[in-house]
């Protein structure tokens, strides 16, 4: 038991030293669709925090806030996501992970007016993206967010999201 005790603490303090965290802001334009073919866009913003665990694995917390409008009514999304970020070189990275956002406007409301207790305003995704560095602080990324839940019980409403934007980190 000591010895695992060493290694596993021998490897944490060789992670926590090799780990490089980063702070930053994202800001780009995002589009929604829903399944019957309607479709929003809008903008997002938000921020993270790049957990670097070695040269070529990060994970990246975010919040972040995307406004869209479909045919003049809102659709807010007020989104924490845990992305694992792959390094393939020096430059681009692929991302992955989940996305557990919260809806609010004027098309959540109706929904939850008119179907009460059905509606969830829960958005659940599986995103998938990728990621290029222009330079050591700006970076470009484009991401597709699956919708793994429904916002109405008993029914197939489901709001997947691109997005595409600039990040600055500090």
């Amino acid at each position: 038991m000591k010895k695992l005790f060493v290694t596993a603490l021998a490897v944490f303090t060789f992670v926590a030293v090799d780990a490089q965290t980063d702070f930053g802001l994202t800001a780009g334009y995002s589009s929604n669709s829903v399944k019957d073919g309607d479709s929003g866009s809008g903008f997002n913003i938000g921020a993270f925090v790049d957990l670097g665990i070695s040269d070529i694995f990060s994970v990246q917390p975010e919040l972040v806030y995307t406004n869209s409008s479909f045919d003049g009514d809102s659709y807010n999304l007020f989104s924490v996501n845990a992305m694992a970020k792959f390094n393939v070189s020096e430059d681009f990275s692929i991302l992955a992970g989940p996305q557990f956002g919260f809806a609010s406007g004027e098309i959540p409301d109706a929904l939850d007016t008119l179907f009460g207790d059905d509606f969830s305003s829960m958005n659940i995704q599986l995103a998938v993206g990728l990621a290029y560095s222009f330079s050591e602080n700006i970076f470009a990324q484009a991401r597709y967010g699956f919708m793994l839940n429904d916002h109405l019980d008993g029914g197939d409403v489901k709001v997947n999201t691109f997005s595409v934007g600039l990040g600055y980190k500090f």
